[in-house]
């Protein structure tokens, strides 16, 4: 068996690949951070983290979309559209439940004496609000007859509204100089940004567009190792994105986070992934959505993609609803908080598989179980039908 047949034609080639393709993605991390730093040098904690860093860590989302769009055949374009949502709507989900439980985790592990983990309220009502519009949007837009190129475009304007929101927010904190710590693996990113006075914010946009290209390289590798996966199984890739190219696709979130609040900036930790959130619903969506069907004059038949994604956006949608929920009720974050997040997100893995094999035919417990809420949501004069009726009635003339 030669080498490509391996990667792209068995689903143990495709899992190699997605997994070196995540570590590759991982050690770009280093450089966003150190750039997404110097150049919010003068953010206020929480605004950077909805802003700069969400955006600096989605790019794996978003370019995970753009390759989806391209490689598909005309044939599989809603297909590959779904998968591609599939890897928003999972990213977006382990961003609510696994990072918390990992920054939780950490926090409590590695620094002495604290007894709890507080999160100003400002910042969970104003980016969980926000967060909560754009799901109430996918679940809406998406259950549409047709996607356009004004699909997308709706979903951008949400994210600018949103930014600007944010950015008149902010108020100006104190100017601060990142300094090298050369016991960090980032040290020597630090080192090329501040070796001069002169040129330091070119040096920093430098280090975020190089590491953006070497995950593009990356992404693609994990679109080309999802389809391998879902073509050797059987199963539809929107199952193998939900999970596994969410997962991967998440790396920079999580390293940042956990980086954010080691530091006790737990601000910062928290906005970055509810912004992130909110970016990868949006603009990791809709921006390489609308360019892709405004420059090749398509439009997507989704009746059939779409009904399969609804189980899954509203999933997203309680799941958002119970950590935010969680975060904003709680005095102080806790241990406990650790196995109640880890729990909700093994109800999630166990639904997605479940999901996963009921479209396949399978009657196993699991597949029986997400097969009735499958059904419920998709019977006549149920949730799907409403909601494709409301979607088809505002973009029947897009």
């Amino acid at each position: 068996m030669d080498i490509l047949n391996f990667i792209f034609h068995t689903w143990y080639g495709g899992l190699t690949l997605m997994i070196l393709c995540s570590i590759i993605i991982a050690k770009s991390c280093d450089s966003f951070e150190v750039a997404t730093g110097y150049l919010g040098r003068n953010m206020s904690e929480g605004v950077k983290g909805a802003s700069l860093n969400a955006i600096g860590s989605s790019i794996p989302e978003l370019l995970t979309t753009v390759f989806f769009l391209i490689f598909a055949s005309h044939a599989n374009l809603a297909r590959d559209l779904a998968a591609s949502i599939g890897g928003n709507t999972g990213s977006a989900i382990f961003n609510s439940i696994a990072i918390p439980m990992l920054v939780i985790g950490t926090v409590f592990a590695t620094v002495p004496s604290i007894v709890g983990i507080k999160i100003s309220k400002k910042v969970i009502l104003r980016d969980g609000l926000f967060l909560i519009a754009a799901e109430v949007l996918l679940i809406i837009l998406l259950s549409s007859k047709y996607i356009t190129h004004w699909h997308g475009w709706a979903f951008t304007l949400f994210y600018l509204v949103y930014l600007a929101y944010t950015m008149i927010s902010m108020k100006k904190g104190e100017r601060f100089e990142p300094q090298a710590n050369n016991e960090n693996e980032d040290g020597r990113y630090l080192t090329y940004v501040l070796k001069t006075n002169k040129g330091r914010k070119r040096r920093s946009w430098l280090l975020l567009v190089g590491s953006t290209l070497v995950i593009a390289a990356a992404c693609a590798g994990l679109v080309e190792g999802c389809k391998a996966i879902s073509d050797s199984l059987g199963i539809n890739p929107l199952f193998v994105a939900l999970i596994l190219i969410a997962a991967a696709s998440s790396v920079p979130d999580t390293i940042i986070s956990i980086r954010d609040a080691k530091k006790g900036n737990y601000d910062d930790s928290l906005a970055n992934i509810l912004g992130s959130n909110i970016f990868d619903i949006s603009i990791s969506l809709g921006l390489p959505l609308a360019l892709f069907l405004l420059f090749t004059g398509q439009k997507i038949e989704f009746t059939e993609a779409g009904s399969t994604l609804v189980d899954i956006r509203v999933v997203l949608l309680i799941v958002t609803l119970i950590t935010i929920g969680i975060f904003y009720f709680s005095t102080v974050l806790r241990k406990r908080h650790v196995v109640i997040l880890g729990i909700l997100y093994l109800i999630f893995i166990l639904y997605a598989i479940g999901a996963a094999e009921y479209y396949t035919g399978s009657e196993s417990f699991l597949a029986q179980t997400a097969g009735s809420f499958i059904k419920y949501l998709r019977q006549p004069g149920g949730l799907g039908e409403y909601l494709q009726l409301i979607a088809n009635y505002f973009t029947s003339s897009w």
